[in-house]
């Protein structure tokens, strides 16, 4: 072998091994970490949609909820498709946002690919959208630039405040903002006591509250325990019904705590593994959304995958004795 041939060979050795190399990197960790992130473009639901077909009277409601849904890639596209495709069969005129609706970015730069295409059906069809403020949102802190993406979310939803309660047929919601101080900074005691107030003040038969920071959660972030030492008092003194929560990117379900059914809807355009607690009634971590049925004093909810498939299904009935 020439040296020429040498080189030649050498080069081409090195080529080799480069290729194979960027090969196992692109599907051992470049690749992955795209799909985990959802940072792989998607096609927005190409879906019409029959406008304001739902019935919400004072007896019925149907609402759906989803967490975490902010990144605009496929998969968010994919629930968002489900959620389209669902409406169609079972029309609702509410999604309820637990949060984190805009990932890499400000929501104002990123309203129409995060939130505009993926939603666009169940927007043209008239369908309303209602906030909890996730950490995400406000990277955990009321800084002023924070503040400021938090001022651009909730005009561009039409979002009240950080927190409030609306009434839709027999159901109040009540939505907080999780987020510091929210929950922790100097001056949490605000929300805390509208809320106190709120509750004793409303009259609807069900009471359903709203946030992205999960009281009870067995993923990544865990149980978010200084809320839970702060809220819960709060929720069993008026016996709220269900608790619905984002920021772990999985489905779960609690045995009632206290009387109080929690759940945590983060499946929305990600997945991270979940456990099992004591607490535990239903866990699975998949991307999903939540669809929540009331009729008088009996609420039906199911978690559904983007395959369409029903991942877990509860009743509940209203709390007596308030």
């Amino acid at each position: 072998m020439t040296a020429l041939n040498r080189r030649q060979f050498l080069a081409a050795a090195g080529g080799a091994a480069g290729a194979v190399a960027s090969g196992v990197l692109l599907n051992g960790y470049v690749w992955p970490l795209l799909d985990k992130e959802d940072l792989i473009p998607g096609m927005p639901p190409d879906t019409e949609l029959e406008p304001a077909a739902w019935t919400t009277d004072g007896d019925s409601l149907r609402f759906a909820a989803i967490g975490d849904n902010g990144s605009g890639g496929r998969q968010a596209m994919a629930v968002a498709q489900r959620m389209a495709s669902t409406y169609r069969q079972q029309p609702f005129g509410l999604v309820a946002l637990l949060g984190d609706i805009s990932y890499y970015g400000k929501f104002e730069h990123r309203y129409e690919e995060v939130f505009r295409r993926p939603m666009a059906p169940l927007i043209d069809a008239g369908v309303g959208f209602e906030l909890a403020i996730g950490n995400h949102d406000a990277d955990l802190r009321h800084s002023d630039d924070a503040l400021e993406e938090i001022e651009a979310e909730l005009r561009l939803l039409g979002t009240p405040s950080r927190y409030y309660m609306t009434t839709h047929g027999p159901a109040d919601l009540f939505y907080l903002d999780s987020s510091t101080p929210g929950v922790f900074g100097p001056d949490s005691a605000t929300p805390w006591e509208w809320l106190d107030d709120a509750l004793a003040s409303a009259t609807s038969q069900w009471k359903i509250v709203l946030l992205h920071h999960p009281l009870y959660s067995s993923g990544r972030h865990g149980s978010t325990i200084g809320a839970r030492e702060r809220l819960e008092p709060i929720l069993g003194r008026h016996k709220v019904d269900l608790v619905l929560a984002g920021h772990d990117h999985h489905y779960e379900r609690t045995h009632p705590q206290h009387g109080i059914t929690y759940l945590v809807s983060g499946g929305g355009c990600k997945t991270t593994s979940v456990g099992r607690s004591d607490f535990t009634a239903a866990a699975a971590s998949l991307l999903q959304f939540l669809l929540i049925d009331i009729k008088g004093d009996r609420l039906d909810a199911r978690c559904i995958g983007v395959d369409g498939a029903i991942v877990d299904r509860f009743v509940l009935r209203a709390r007596e004795g308030r």
